[in-house]
């Protein structure tokens, strides 16, 4: 994978899991808001609240001479813009804004590149003046269940200072969204309706009842179904990063092989010794495989007897170009009376790499001291396996926080590898646990018992 490949993934990862966060705090909205205001301006205020949206807003189109857009909800940056453009449905130039566009023909509208593009017409030169450069419009709609006519008809904008943040999956997770907001809103407006007729008469009847309550019943359906692809898509993104390191390995070794074979006098031992490389590298992503595999059986994973050292010395084999290349030195103290300890290999290597690339990672800025990762293992009454680095440490506020899935104090993180290394350390009935390093970087530490096999880990 390229670096610009792997960056590409990277931002995706990251939108999708901002994506999810915004899923979960709306669905809960859906169903404390007391009234459709309050219940927009909320949806508004958890939109921006993230640092990819800049201004969000909801607007109801008016039956008036212009076909006016009326914004009813606003939260974000530059939320005077509202006030400066006038937005309508109809067919003169203050329809050509997106939020028009949307409102007029029913379907979502997106603009990109707005600061590379003309300040004409209006709705343009105001966006540039506050930094927006992406726009996404949906439209908000619901017919009436008796008479089909509409109920609700409205527009959500949101606006963005990030050029490529509006893909094809950002218009489909807005107009998904938009979908729900109507649907809750239908349900609002019917149970004010029938607040106010259960105090004069008894308006509604029980069937009208019945369909809000199928409306609010199909909205969190929606939330449930885009919520699930969301999380496949997390674990796509983790099983990628898990098979590419062995996959990386075995093209980089290829390659040496293949130089070493055109040589003028090929050397036959470099090339062996390539070819063995690309054999265990083989068998490492065959195991990742297994891994996966075995996670979503019935019966759990595998444990047998391993000797941890050698395991661990495996893990820096892997990702030896890796440290190198940031001109880290290693150095390791491995317990010389340590008997084999019953443990999933493929998995504790799993949370093994992902600590050390982790101590990489919060190594690459520092500039000022020396960058060294020390592992090793130690033997009191468990077994101890600290990951030191001299990095730039953890806040010591955020030192539990690190493990909560979603949270990530990086600019390429997902937000799930520490989430996932302590489930699987306490699935083995140990621990895992992140210190302040002496006197710089941070100290994560695998403790696991000894004396017996995993508990939750083997068949």
């Amino acid at each position: 994978m390229s670096k610009e490949q792997a960056s590409h993934e990277s931002k995706r990862a990251v939108r999708l899991g901002r994506r999810l966060r915004t899923l979960y705090r709306c669905n809960r909205m859906f169903f404390q808001a007391r009234n459709e205001q309050e219940l927009l301006q909320s949806i508004c205020q958890i939109l921006v609240s993230g640092d990819e949206l800049r201004l969000a807003w909801g607007g109801y189109c008016e039956n008036d001479a212009g076909k006016t857009v009326r914004p009813v909800a606003r939260a974000g940056h530059g939320v005077d813009f509202l006030k400066r453009v006038r937005i309508s449905w109809g067919e003169d130039d203050a329809a050509l804004a997106p939020a028009g566009v949307a409102a007029r023909t029913g379907e979502a509208h997106r603009a990109v590149g707005i600061q590379a593009g003309p300040k004409t017409p209006e709705w343009r030169a105001e966006a540039i003046a506050r930094g927006f450069d992406g726009c996404i419009a949906v439209p908000l709609v619901s017919h009436s269940h008796r008479t089909g006519a509409i109920d609700l008809h409205g527009v959500l904008g949101v606006y963005t200072a990030e050029r490529d943040a509006f893909d094809e999956g950002a218009v489909e997770f807005y107009a998904e969204l938009a979908a729900c907001i109507s649907q809750a809103v239908t349900a609002l407006r019917a149970d004010l309706a029938g607040d106010l007729a259960h105090d004069v008469m008894a308006l509604r009847t029980a069937e009208e009842r019945r369909r809000s309550e199928d409306a609010l019943r199909k909205a969190r359906t929606d939330l449930d179904r885009v919520m699930q692809m969301t999380a496949m898509g997390e674990m796509a993104a983790s099983i990628a990063h898990e098979i590419n390191q062995p996959l990386g390995a075995i093209v980089s070794n290829g390659n040496a092989g293949l130089r070493w074979l055109a040589n003028a006098e090929p050397d036959i031992e470099e090339a062996r010794a390539a070819l063995k490389r690309i054999v265990g590298d083989g068998h490492r992503a065959s195991e990742v495989v297994a891994g996966i595999r075995s996670m979503f059986k019935k019966g759990g994973q595998h444990a047998a007897p391993q000797d941890v050292n050698a395991l661990v010395r495996e893990v820096l084999a892997l990702v030896r170009n890796e440290v190198a290349a940031q001109g880290i030195t290693v150095r390791t103290e491995f317990a010389s009376d340590l008997l084999p300890v019953e443990v999933n290999r493929v998995q504790l290597q799993q949370v093994l790499a992902n600590l050390i690339m982790n101590a990489v990672d919060a190594m690459s800025a520092v500039v000022d001291r020396a960058r060294v990762l020390r592992v090793t293992t130690q033997v009191d009454a468990s077994l101890m396996i600290p990951v030191e680095d001299t990095g730039i440490g953890i806040d010591p506020a955020d030192a539990e926080r690190v493990f909560d899935p979603f949270y990530t104090t990086k600019t390429h993180g997902m937000g799930m590898g520490l989430s996932i290394c302590r489930s699987i350390v306490e699935m083995h009935g140990g621990r895992l646990t992140v210190a302040k390093g002496e006197p710089d970087g941070t100290v994560f530490r695998v403790t696991l018992p000894i004396g017996r096999g995993a508990e939750a880990a083997g068949p």
